[in-house]
């Protein structure tokens, strides 16, 4: 059973430098082919449709802002080596099971797809996002998350900047429909007072 283990570790690792390696020679060709000489030139780039299993090294690209991961078969995000001054990062159509821990640090974010993916826990997903006080735009839809009772209201009240969520955009019903479900205190010491000053 250990050496089984083994075997499958070591597969795994020479399977994880093979895919390094090619992605790496990608980022090169595409570069090359846009007339990009240095990483500090380098502001959108396109990984979508790698077959990535995981998000590679991007530290060296600090000028990047838009990054497309869509369309491959990462499972575990960790995204620690992306720069914080991310502003779109499209993630949707992967594999992947959690945010926690992936991408708090990316609080210039303005758009997020992570839509058709296996995300649970919608309370700890949004616990991660709560510092992405610029995010306009995201997708969450065809996620187990996304089937928890009250997803929209609690995607607004955890995402106060958000305009547009799951291609749809908030109606000024919704924001006031969240506020009094997750501020019931205060909406009732709002209610009290506007119905005192009615009776006057």
């Amino acid at each position: 059973m250990n050496a089984e283990r083994s075997f499958l570790a070591t597969t795994l690792t020479a399977l994880e430098k093979r895919q390094t390696m090619e992605v790496t020679e990608d980022i090169k060709e595409s570069l090359q082919r846009r007339g990009i000489k240095t990483d500090m030139d380098v502001c959108q780039l396109s990984l979508a449709k790698k077959k990535l299993s995981s998000v590679p090294d991007l530290s060296r690209f600090r000028f990047l802002r838009r990054l497309w991961l869509n369309n491959n078969k990462i499972r575990e995000l960790s995204c620690r080596s992306l720069n914080c001054c991310l502003t779109e990062l499209y993630l949707q159509h992967n594999s992947i099971k959690s945010v926690k821990g992936a991408l708090n640090h990316l609080t210039c974010l303005r758009l997020l797809y992570l839509h058709n993916n296996q995300i649970r826990g919608l309370a700890d997903a949004m616990h991660e996002l709560r510092r992405m006080q610029q995010l306009q735009n995201a997708t969450f839809f065809l996620n187990p998350m996304s089937h928890e009772p009250g997803y929209r209201y609690h995607v607004i009240h955890c995402l106060p900047s958000i305009q547009i969520l799951d291609r749809k955009e908030i109606k000024p019903s919704e924001r006031k429909r969240s506020f009094q479900i997750f501020n019931q205190d205060h909406h009732r010491v709002l209610q009290s007072v506007a119905f005192g000053r009615h009776k006057q």
